[in-house]
């Protein structure tokens, strides 16, 4: 998560489409006094160059107390006010973000088809993203609203590697949906990694031109009936509670279990699908992002909704590694039914 201040996500970061889904940041910015760089509709591609290619990072020689030159690492800075970037490895790729980021929207993305939603600059510059996603939402199986959305994101500083990711935002809920594999894409900073940039730029081509296979995995959950007894099955697995768990263990579990079946039973966001697979995928997915328990570890106070709308929003810059929460509740569920 991010530890930056409102101040400066207010000043390094361009959000757009903000009527109808405001930054989880931008009313304490407000609050504080800072004017957020905001648009009611699309970012203006030259509003994202202007924050991310306006300067570049410049590479500097390191030297040891005796002002001998380092070989092993070297100092990256900003050519605009000489800030000190990150230290990296002698033999690391630099990923800029005009090359990796901005160059590839540019050639990629037709901007009639999709816009950029949002985009910034994090941890003193030395990260960066862009988002973008289509104007409208669309139409899956059962009506289902969702809107597929891309992040591009590198760094300047080695700590995160030039990455694009795809997933799916619900409209009904704004829940992120991680139900399919081969979503992203990463490339570390690799002395060699330089010349991947047209690799990368290709994987972006060919999500910008494929076809998804969200809409099919929806219909297949759509399709697939759970009924009361499997449900419990599923509970059972998925929350498992042990005769010798600690006591706050068991009632963490026994709490987590009753959140869940609420929202599959009840909830507004959940009970269209109640009886089916995707019921349960949805209310386990509706849990983690908006009940499950959250850890403050950014050092400033901050309140729930704001947290947990940080957390789920920082999840949406990397690419999954290993099974994510939407595809294990899947799993657990085919091994019950």
């Amino acid at each position: 998560m991010t530890q930056e201040t409102y101040g400066w996500l207010a000043k390094n970061v361009l959000a757009g489409f903000v009527q109808a889904r405001k930054p989880w940041w931008l009313g304490p910015a407000i609050s504080e006094g800072h004017t957020p760089l905001t648009f009611d509709g699309p970012v203006p591609m030259p509003e994202v160059e202007k924050l991310l290619c306006s300067w570049s990072p410049v590479v500097s020689q390191l030297f040891d107390e005796d002002m001998v030159p380092l070989t092993t690492h070297k100092l990256i800075r900003a050519s605009d006010d000489k800030s000190q970037l990150g230290i990296i490895s002698a033999t690391a790729a630099t990923h800029t973000y005009g090359d990796w980021l901005v160059g590839t929207v540019k050639e990629c993305v037709q901007a009639d088809v999709l816009e950029v939603s949002s985009a910034g600059l994090l941890k003193g510059r030395s990260r960066a993203w862009i988002q973008i996603e289509r104007p409208q939402s669309a139409v899956g199986p059962d009506g289902i609203l969702f809107s597929p959305y891309v992040t591009l994101s590198t760094s300047l500083d080695s700590s995160m590697s030039s990455q694009i990711n795809q997933n799916q935002q619900m409209t009904i809920c704004d829940n992120t949906l991680t139900l399919t594999r081969g979503q992203g894409v990463a490339f570390r900073h690799t002395s060699g990694s330089g010349s991947k940039l047209g690799t990368y730029r290709g994987v972006m081509t060919a999500i910008m031109q494929g076809e998804t296979d969200f809409r099919a995995v929806l219909e297949q959950l759509l399709a697939q009936e759970v009924s009361d007894k499997t449900f419990s099955k599923f509970l059972d697995a998925f929350v498992p509670i042990h005769d010798d768990d600690a006591p706050a263990k068991q009632t963490r579990s026994e709490r987590k279990r009753q959140d869940i079946t609420q929202l599959y039973r009840d909830d507004s966001r959940v009970q269209s699908w109640k009886g089916t697979a995707f019921g349960i995928v949805q209310a386990v997915n509706t849990y983690e992002q908006h009940r499950s328990q959250l850890r403050n570890a950014t050092g400033v106070e901050m309140s729930d909704t704001d947290l947990r709308a940080m957390r789920n929003y920082s999840q949406r810059l990397s690419v999954p590694k290993g099974e994510t929460s939407d595809q294990a509740t899947v799993r657990i569920l085919a091994s019950v039914s």
